[in-house]
């Protein structure tokens, strides 16, 4: 039986579960061994914490111009390219394609 995700509205549900169901709807469709997203990144909400090769892991991509960011960065939004590439619109952003607006709710909650 597959893990079921949660929203991220539950706050019933714990914080990090509601986040790392976020990252798996957003992101795992190209952040997972063998998918087309570049980096080291696995956000599927299968995978441990531990082995999602982003939390305290440097950039492969950019790190936007700043100094020692990390692709996740706990406690630390302002270091964090993955918060910092969800709260963008421009080149960059993520996820790329099929949006024109920040989903607040939703890096509010990875932030």
């Amino acid at each position: 039986m597959l893990a079921a995700l949660t929203s991220p509205n539950n706050t019933t549900q714990a914080l990090d579960l509601r986040a790392r169901s976020y990252l798996h709807a957003n992101c795992s469709m190209c952040h997972q061994p063998g998918g087309p997203g570049r980096g080291p990144e696995d956000f599927r909400f299968t995978t441990p914490a531990a082995s999602m090769g982003a939390i305290g892991v440097e950039p492969t991509q950019t790190n936007f111009g700043v100094e020692g960011a990390k692709l996740i960065y706990p406690g630390r939004p302002d270091l964090s390219i993955v918060s910092i590439r969800t709260h963008m619109l421009e080149t960059g952003r993520m996820p790329p394609l099929g949006r024109t607006v920040v989903d607040e709710a939703g890096v509010a909650l990875l932030d």
